[in-house]
């Protein structure tokens, strides 16, 4: 009796309105749109030509959120470069060194500019605290381009993890010593 009851009780009350999916959405946009350019052509054909623009699409959407070479894809057509992190303290301080060395010392070579970029940073944290102040003031402006960015645009661009070709290592299982070493081997043994 209590099953009956509520079964004629659920049947009384309005189902929820599903919401449609973002696919369907796009499939009824379309077919209006595609009705209107192509008014010849059978429903088969317009669904096929809505399936090749979401699949065009979906390609599109996936690259959206990611940065390539320095540069984020607003839409199909918008290309916006991305506000890039400062370099670490290190490569600061290489980079005045180098550029300082060229200009005192120009008849040292790559090495030799090395070796002392290398002894000053070990041995000079007046140039180390100049490079690290300078790191600081890179950074706080990269921060700053990146709320303006986030405020601008709504999200920040991710690195594309590449998939690359992992590399196999190939296992010989048929491993076999060289007979000289196995001979060697035997001698000490012996010894």
């Amino acid at each position: 009796m209590q099953k009956q009851r509520l079964k004629q009780l659920q049947l009384d009350q309005p189902t929820p309105i599903k919401q449609s999916s973002a696919y369907r959405k796009f499939y009824d946009e379309q077919f209006v749109i595609l009705q209107q350019q192509y008014p010849k052509r059978t429903t088969e054909e317009l669904i096929k030509l809505i399936k090749l623009k979401w699949k065009a699409k979906e390609r599109m959407n996936t690259h959206k959120y990611f940065q390539k070479n320095g540069f984020v894809n607003i839409n199909d057509t918008e290309r916006v470069p991305v506000p890039q992190p400062p370099p670490p303290v290190m490569t600061i301080f290489q980079k005045q060194m180098r550029q300082h060395l060229e200009m005192t010392h120009p008849e040292y070579n790559g090495t030799q500019i090395d070796r002392t970029i290398k002894f000053e940073w070990g041995s000079n944290s007046a140039l180390k605290e100049k490079a690290a102040n300078e790191y600081k003031k890179l950074r706080q402006e990269f921060e700053n381009q990146k709320k303006e960015f986030i405020i601008k645009y709504g999200f920040w661009p991710q690195h594309k993890k590449h998939q690359g070709e992992q590399v196999k290592q190939i296992q010989n299982t048929s491993y076999q010593p060289n007979p000289l070493v196995q001979l060697l081997n035997k001698k000490v043994k012996y010894e």
